[in-house]
């Protein structure tokens, strides 16, 4: 699986960069910090990571990426975006994350392990 920590960092980095990416419509010299997405901060003045961070209303793609930022330990293929509607077992498993998206493809509820 390799180093957990440069994983870690990788995922932070690529979540970054997807935040980062919404501001691309405003010329660089134009940007300043108010046009930029800005993530909240925990009490330590960091940005907050999942599960603390709340996910609802990005989309399922984004909310993957921050799932995977948050949690190392978690593998792509156990996180799993369905339908707000979809029928699901109702095992709990520690290794795995349902992000549930509505028609818009956006995050309809607060991402969970289990």
């Amino acid at each position: 699986r390799g180093s957990s920590t440069l994983r870690h960092w990788i995922l932070e980095k690529m979540a970054e960069d997807d935040l980062a990416a919404g501001a691309d419509d405003v010329p660089a010299s134009t940007a300043t910090a108010t046009t930029k997405k800005s993530a909240p901060l925990n009490e330590n003045n960091s940005a907050l990571s999942w599960p603390d961070k709340n996910l609802v209303g990005m989309t399922g793609d984004e909310a993957k990426v921050a799932v995977l930022a948050g949690n190392t330990e978690l593998l792509s293929e156990n996180i799993q975006i369905l339908p707000s509607d979809a029928m699901v077992t109702m095992d709990f498993r520690e290794d795995r994350v349902r992000i549930f998206v509505g028609e818009d493809g956006n995050v309809v509820r607060q991402p969970n392990l289990g």
